[in-house]
């Protein structure tokens, strides 16, 4: 029973990433809040998580201010890319409703392969950059590259970074359970989740 409770216990190290990740989560909200910074932002919680799951620990407000100016410009351009791309998708989706040509399908077909490279970036390009120093068209190859390789475990980490999103709009109460994780641990919890993953398919190419 001592060994479960002391400091070197699994209970004290649930409770003490569970704090970490809290901390991270209320990190992350705050320097959201000008939207325009969200990307620098996603590098820099994921920046924290990679060290932890390569028992890489550190401070967390330190370690995320430090990611975060690091890699501001760079994110925040990437952002800004992937915003707009999103956009562009978005309305060919809305238009796509009113169109009746015989393209329709094949159009539709583009439109989802688009989606899936866009969700691609989405949740791989942010970890990359906050791991390795590069160019955002080196990171942009990469992660195609990455991507495409490793194309299992990155369905999963799509279905893990937005699946609970699409459904939060399907279930009133599966909204409000989100809305409230959110708020105190949900998106540190999930890019903590994706760093395993990641982890294993950075690893592949490290040497």
């Amino acid at each position: 029973m001592n060994s479960i409770l002391s400091i070197d216990g699994p209970v004290y190290h649930f409770l003490s990433r569970a704090v970490e990740l809290i901390l991270l989560n209320i990190l992350f909200l705050l320097c959201c809040l000008p939207i325009v910074t969200i990307g620098a932002s996603l590098t820099a919680m994921f920046s924290i998580t990679l060290k932890m799951v390569r028992g890489e620990e550190g401070g967390i407000i330190s370690g995320f201010w430090l990611a975060f100016k690091k890699n501001f410009k760079q994110s925040t351009l990437v952002w800004g890319f992937l915003s707009l791309f999103g956009m562009i998708l978005a309305l060919n989706y809305f238009f796509l409703q009113f169109y009746t040509g015989d393209f329709s399908t094949l159009i539709l077909m583009s439109l989802v392969m688009f989606s899936m490279i866009f969700c691609m970036y989405l949740v791989l390009i942010f970890p990359y950059i906050a791991r390795y120093k590069c160019t955002i068209k080196q990171a942009c190859v990469n992660v195609l590259k990455l991507g495409i390789a490793n194309l299992y475990p990155t369905l999963l980490i799509i279905a893990i970074t937005l699946g609970p999103t699409i459904l939060m709009f399907y279930s009133p109460y599966v909204f409000v359970i989100k809305l409230y994780l959110d708020i105190f641990i949900g998106f540190s919890l999930i890019t903590y989740i994706s760093s395993f993953l990641i982890r294993n398919m950075f690893e592949k190419y490290e040497g």
